[in-house]
This record gives structure tokens, sequence and C-alpha cells, in this order.
């Protein structure tokens, strides 16, 4: 059985596709600090983004995984303070063509012709400050595409804010 020629050129684009779209995911901590004395949180710098509704999408999945660890949310007196910002970038995609001139190997002068393509690629960033200290105890960071469809932005940035602190330390829900 022959494999059509379109076949492997479709499964490569497939293939770089899955990874533009994909996030990164990167997780940095004071490794000194007891997490566990931290029973409260507060805001103190919401994302500031484009459309309002993914910032608050962002500060509730948040304050989501933050009580999933047992912290509570607070207005005042807050053992940590959270701090969030997303930022969306245009990143350019170079893709040069090479022709051989005459084909089937013969030689000849060669012609290259390079497309541009653009992809958004966002950053989201989500610092625990100390509130006594007022030192950054953890920092959360995910980069990736970003959809143009407000839906899949917000399923991905609840994703990927859930990939952030399965990785938060020293934490196991209390039980009332």
């Amino acid at each position: 059985m022959r494999v059509p020629p379109i076949l492997p050129v479709f499964v490569c684009i497939l293939f770089a596709s899955s990874f533009a779209f994909a996030h990164d995911v990167h997780v940095d901590y004071d490794h000194t600090v007891n997490f566990s004395k931290y029973t409260t949180f507060m805001w103190v710098d919401k994302p500031e983004t484009a459309d309002p509704l993914t910032a608050d999408r962002i500060v509730d999945s948040v304050n989501a995984q933050l009580t999933a660890k047992g912290l509570q949310l607070v207005s005042s007196g807050a053992d940590l303070y959270v701090s969030a910002s997303m930022s969306v970038q245009q990143v350019p995609v170079y893709n040069t063509y090479y022709d051989d001139g005459w084909g089937w190997g013969w030689g000849g002068p060669g012609w290259a012709t390079t497309y541009v393509d653009t992809y958004a690629e966002g950053k989201t960033t989500v610092n625990l400050i100390d509130a006594a200290s007022e030192r950054t105890v953890w920092q959360g960071t995910a980069t990736g595409g970003v959809s143009h469809k407000p839906a899949k932005v917000a399923k991905k940035n609840s994703k990927v804010i859930a990939d952030m602190f399965e990785k938060y330390p020293g934490l196991v829900p209390r039980t009332s």
C-alpha cells in the first residue's frame, strides 16, 4: 500500500500546530519557607487584560486553587498577598520553502520563498508574597499559544493555573 504524498505533510503540520498551542508551566518557590504557616490570602494586584471577563476568570481560578489547598480568602490581614498578570504578544513564525530550479536533481538556479505567519502567545504569572516580609515566596508562570475564542481561553487559563498549583509545596487541604 502506498502512502498518499499529502499525508506526511498533513502529519507534520498537525504535529507542529499542537506545539504552537501547548502551554509551558513553570513553578519556583523559596525552599526555606514553611508554606503550612499560611492560612489566609488576599489580592493586591489583579490581572489587567483587554477582556475583563478573562481577568475575573484568572482571579476565580487562583481563588479556587488556594481555597482547595486550605487557605481562606480575606479582605484584610492576610498571610499571603496574591498578584497576577497576563500578557499577549504576536510571535512570528518563519517558513522558508526552497525550489532547486529545474527539478528532479537537474540543478540550475533555485529560489527560496519565506512566508511569515504569526500566532498569539500569552503569558500568565501568579505571585504569592509573604505579607510580613513582602518577599515573593512562590511564582507560577505559564506560556503558550492563545486562541481567539474566549471559551477556549477560559478553559486553558483554568487548566494552566491548576497545573501551577499542583506544584504548590507543603499544603494539605484542611478538614473543617
